[in-house]
């Protein structure tokens, strides 16, 4: 395991002490986490490295170059290990996720779309991972967009939009 690896592991379990009792194999994720952000690190840093000017310093160039590998450790370690918030109740989770979602009529949107521009119909590859985003089957998305009124398929689909809401709050929760 790379430092990256060891340092979110003891930030995660300061605070997600929950997360990593649940982890089936502790090791091999933060292994694969450290991998991870040293991966992005290294590309991120690559890409902010400015070209070097003309009579640059030898300090000058490590300086440019340091700065650029912790402005990407920064972003990348923001985005993949420090953990904004400290964990909730399950309950609390939910309210907050419940909250921040996308709505269900996000659908019934996109359904009007389509159906108001025809040529924009989506092909099975889009429909199919809209589907598994939205934990629902690519069969009840088609029904959606034959539907006369959206809004009243989505509504007579209350039970099956609830249980994709209770997946994709889950599949986040990790």
């Amino acid at each position: 395991m790379n430092r990256y690896g060891m340092l979110a592991m003891r930030h995660w379990e300061q605070h997600a002490p929950g997360r990593v009792a649940a982890m089936g194999d502790r090791e091999g994720f933060f292994t694969d986490l450290g991998a991870e952000v040293e991966a992005q690190v290294v590309e991120l840093t690559r890409r902010l490295q400015a070209a070097p000017v003309g009579g640059e310093t030898y300090r000058q160039a490590v300086g440019r170059l340091t700065s650029a590998r912790v402005r990407a450790e920064e972003v990348v370690l923001a985005e993949l290990v420090w953990i904004a918030t400290p964990e909730l109740p399950l309950t609390e989770a939910r309210e907050e996720w419940e909250a921040t979602r996308t709505p269900d009529l996000w659908l019934a949107s996109w359904a009007e779309r389509i159906r108001d521009a025809p040529e924009t119909e989506p092909g099975t590859d889009e429909v199919e991972e809209l589907a598994q985003s939205w934990a629902v089957t690519p069969e009840f998305l088609y029904g959606l967009l034959q539907a006369e009124i959206p809004d009243q398929f989505l509504a007579e689909n209350a039970g099956v939009l609830a249980e994709a809401a209770n997946i994709r709050f889950l599949r986040e929760l990790g």
